[in-house]
């Protein structure tokens, strides 16, 4: 069979896929039982006997119209005031491709008049009046119904794609599908071919039909303010995208459902629909998913399809998230935009679909709804080597969600939420460690704005992340090592007060991190470490501590800083600002789980003077108690490195290590002062003394005071 492309059906806007859907299946009901259709490139593709020739004159002569009612709305064309043209053309036609058209009319004019409405029906009546509809209308004209709403337990629910119920706003589809097939169909001269070429195949074509509607399926050709040069456009119509637009949103049927043996209400289900992620596009904004219609995703696919394949597609639209974990499958419906694209990547949609078109019903150009592209996923040959960082999230991520949407949710958490959002989305586009990291950002992001507003937010820290997240994030950057040492240090305890995976008002004075630069927080997280410690030497413990350096007492230092990376931020070669945000995001990590470890860095020795600080603060020699140095810390963070030093060099005297008087000069003394807060392995001690004396490191025992990481 030939192929026809149909350069006029194409994914965007959503008129044009629609229109592509209701060619493929009139063409399929109606003239060729086994005509396939698929997409290629950005235009949809008809496998079919018929030529193009054929296919025009098929909807010029032989094409039956699908019945579209819908006298549960104001300006159906049922009641007096209104618009009656394509009605009343349709009512006394004599055409037999009009006949279950009539059919539909008359059976919707006797339920009208066994109900006794004269006007649109209030929202009691309307449910009274879709029931009598459902027992009475012909099959031909329940496609329409079962698209355009659902009887659930609560009453009619409506689903996005057609509105609220067949219309948007003062626009009633049904009864301008009527209209339009009597301007196409019914005139007093012969139906005229360009305009139905124009919209099979793209061809250009003069005088569209100008100040007619088409609703939110076509934003370009709506018309409006700022749609043309001037100030102002009416709209321009070709009335075959109308016609054919709406015989496809009939493939999508909606459907009452509910849980087996639940007593929860039941609730609409719509093919390849989820609530709104205002992320992932231009014009997002957090009034977006409280204005919006929800999501639709559209499917693509290259191979051809018949129709009834579509129809199972479009009847289950699946779309479930994996939540496997440890070995153990699990899944569950993707609810969100979010959602889905996670479902999209882990390969959980129907087989056979290579890409989908994400369709926001967004408030756009005054009230108005507006069906807006926002972006083509394309479905990966296998699943992401990311995304499955995301199951042990998956609950905690629907809590906040709630948490951010809830009344009164504060501004900062919604914006930290849908940064977060935003950064899943890019997860779930890309495989790189830059994508991982940004995810840990925007989390680290969310605890900060969860711990300012806990009392309003009323929403559970960040659950510890699995080791797996440090492996995948790692880009081997040097900030990023500085980062994991920061974080394995204990610095949660610096930044957030949580405990045990939950706030806590007892840690409230531990915590130091405020708005300031890094340099200044972590001088604020030395000062209050050394606070902490009292002053006093607490035996062999205190001693292996102090070896290897910690932000917090509570633990061990599971990543170390090398001496070379230490000394490239002392000289200023770092992004604090990337790096800080990097360790606020690996602080959620599950530190308890992963093994010590002193990764490669940077061979670049740093400057004696940190040298000699680091010495005075963190080694003793064996046998020794480890002393305190007042004063050192306070003087080091407030830039008189001179003073430092000299009270380090008494102290490494106190233990036996004479340090040659020298100037130990270094261009930003408050940085030296920041990196004593990285931590050290015992590995770097013998090195930090080669830079002071090298003939005392054969004299010294240097031997660790804890196992080899």
């Amino acid at each position: 069979m030939p192929d026809l492309h149909l350069d006029g059906c194409r994914p965007e806007p959503l008129a044009h896929y629609l229109k592509a859907l209701g060619v493929l299946r009139l063409v399929a009901e109606q003239a060729d039982p086994n005509a396939r259709g698929c997409w290629r490139g950005d235009a949809f593709v008809l496998t079919t006997t018929l030529s193009a020739d054929a296919l025009v004159e098929f909807f010029l002569q032989r094409y039956v119209p699908t019945p579209f009612v819908g006298p549960w709305n104001g300006g159906s064309g049922f009641y007096p005031s209104d618009q009656k043209s394509g009605i009343e053309a349709i009512s006394t036609s004599t055409a037999a491709r009009f006949s279950p058209y009539r059919d539909a009319l008359v059976a919707v004019w006797r339920v009208l008049d066994r109900l006794g409405l004269q006007k649109k029906p209030d929202k009691d009546a309307k449910k009274d009046l879709v029931e009598h509809l459902r027992s009475e209308l012909p099959d031909s004209a329940l496609d329409w119904l079962d698209a355009a709403l659902v009887l659930t337990d609560a009453g009619l629910d409506f689903p996005p794609l057609l509105g609220s119920g067949g219309n948007d706003g003062r626009l009633e589809f049904s009864n301008n599908h009527m209209q339009r097939l009597a301007e196409l169909l019914l005139a007093a001269t012969l139906p005229f071919p360009a305009p139905l070429r124009a919209a099979l195949f793209g061809e250009p074509i003069h005088g569209l039909l100008r100040d007619k509607a088409i609703g939110q399926f076509a934003p370009a050709q709506a018309g409006g303010a700022n749609a043309s040069p001037g100030f102002d456009r009416d709209s321009l119509v070709n009335p075959w995208d109308y016609v054919l637009m709406l015989e496809g949103a009939v493939l999508f049927a909606a459907a009452a459902t509910r849980k087996l043996e639940s007593a929860e209400p039941d609730a609409l289900t719509f093919p390849f629909t989820v609530r709104a992620s205002s992320v992932g596009y231009g014009s997002a904004s957090m009034a977006d998913e409280a204005d919006t219609r929800d999501e639709l995703w559209l499917p693509l696919w290259q191979h051809p399809a018949g129709l009834a394949e579509l129809r199972a597609l479009f009847s289950e639209g699946r779309a479930r998230v994996d939540l496997r974990q440890a070995g153990i499958l699990s899944s569950r419906p993707a609810v969100t935009g979010v959602d889905f694209a996670r479902a999209v990547t882990n390969l959980g949609v129907a087989r056979g679909i290579d890409s989908f078109v994400r369709y926001g019903f967004l408030v756009r150009n005054g009230p108005s709804y507006l069906a807006t592209p926002l972006g083509l996923w394309r479905v990966p040959e296998r699943p992401s080597e990311h995304v499955d960082l995301l199951a042990p999230l998956d609950a905690w991520l629907s809590h906040l969600r709630r948490r951010a949407a809830a009344k009164g949710a504060p501004a900062s958490l919604r914006r930290a939420s849908r940064r977060l959002e935003a950064a899943l989305l890019d997860l779930c586009r890309s495989p790189a460690p830059s994508d991982v990291q940004a995810v840990l950002i925007a989390l680290g992001d969310v605890e900060a704005s969860l711990a300012r507003a806990r009392q309003h937010a009323k929403a559970r820290p960040v659950p510890r992340l699995p080791a797996l997240w440090l492996e995948r994030a790692d880009d081997g950057s040097l900030d990023f090592r500085l980062a994991a040492a920061l974080a394995g240090a204990g610095l949660r305890a610096r930044l957030v007060p949580v405990r045990g995976g939950a706030w806590t008002d007892a840690d409230a004075a531990r915590v130091v991190w405020t708005d300031a630069d890094l340099v200044r927080n972590l001088h604020a997280c030395l000062l209050r470490q050394e606070i902490e410690d009292g002053g006093t030497a607490r035996g062999d413990d205190a001693r292996s501590d102090a070896t290897m350096g910690r932000l917090d007492d509570t633990r061990h230092p599971r990543r170390f800083a090398a001496l070379g990376d230490l000394a490239a931020f002392i000289d200023g070669r770092t992004d604090d600002a990337r790096l800080e945000a990097l360790a606020r995001g690996l602080s959620l990590l599950d530190w308890d789980s992963i093994p010590h470890r002193a990764p490669p860095g940077l061979r670049t020795p740093p400057p004696s003077s940190f040298a000699l600080l680091a010495l005075a603060l963190r080694w003793c020699p064996p046998g020794q108690a480890p002393r305190r140095t007042p004063g050192l810390l306070t003087r080091a963070c407030a830039g008189d490195l001179a003073r430092a030093v000299e009270l380090a060099r008494r102290r490494l005297r106190g233990y036996g290590v004479a340090v040659p008087a020298s100037e130990f000069i270094a261009a930003a003394p408050t940085r030296v002062a920041a990196a004593l807060a990285f931590p050290l392995s015992h590995r770097a001690l013998p090195e930090l003394l080669s830079l002071l004396v090298p003939r005392h490191v054969r004299n010294l025992d240097l031997s660790p005071l804890e196992p080899t990481p």
